[in-house]
């Protein structure tokens, strides 16, 4: 009798590409419902429901976004470009997010999710270095997120030193990731894609994932102002 032998499934299928465009695909979503574009798209009947369900999809990408941050500091071959990257694009979206969330040019009391990237990448080159010190870094970044009022203030620092920290040990990531999200739910299902991850870079254009950020913001802006 011929013994079967099952083939292993290897569940990681996902290129960083792909985690991108799952990404922006969500937090597109989210935002279309938290800028109130929503309201202005569907009859008042629905537009509650799909705000709701909105906000909890866009749940999923923040997460997503800083996994992907950890995988880009670990492999950039330099990180002095990542660093002068993310600060250029923090610069660039403060008006667009400001004029879309906000309807004002410059909203002192609110900053974009780019600045929360750019002092989460400075906050993993001093862990790096001095990596005795992991702790205070950590602290005073989530401070300094949180008293700049960062996007997500210190949940993003947070969350990247603990997918730092626990890159090689899967479960512990995952838990980690799962506490510090909870209280969004929703965020608990960026896990599958984020941990079907295949290592790989992918095909992706190498400035979509920077300028989807303002653009997007500002189509949205104008949209809103062409429907009211």
């Amino acid at each position: 009798m011929k013994q079967i032998k099952l083939k292993q499934i290897n569940i990681r299928i996902f290129s960083g590409a792909i985690l991108k465009y799952i990404a922006m695909l969500t937090m597109l979503i989210d935002h279309i419902g938290a800028t109130g574009l929503i309201f202005l798209l569907v009859g008042a009947g629905m537009s509650t429901r799909l705000y709701f369900i909105s906000r909890m999809i866009g749940r999923i990408a923040f997460p997503i976004y800083v996994f992907l941050l950890v995988e880009g500091f670990v492999h950039t071959k330099n990180i002095k470009k990542y660093i002068i990257r993310l600060a250029l694009f923090a610069i660039i979206s403060e008006v667009p997010y400001d004029l879309a969330f906000y309807n004002t040019v410059f909203e002192i009391y609110h900053q974009n999710v780019m600045w929360e990237l750019l002092i989460c990448i400075i906050m993993l080159c001093c862990i790096r270095k001095y990596p005795d010190f992991s702790i205070i870094f950590v602290g005073v970044s989530c401070f300094t997120a949180w008293l700049l009022r960062f996007d997500y203030e210190f949940i993003g620092p947070l969350a990247v030193a603990c997918i730092y920290l626990f890159r090689d040990r899967i479960l512990y990531r995952n838990v980690a990731t799962a506490i510090i999200f909870a209280f969004e739910p929703t965020a608990f299902f960026s896990l599958i894609p984020i941990n079907m991850y295949s290592g790989k870079k992918g095909k992706d254009l190498k400035y979509l994932f920077y300028l989807f950020y303002p653009v997007h913001l500002l189509v949205l802006f104008f949209l809103i102002n062409m429907l009211q």
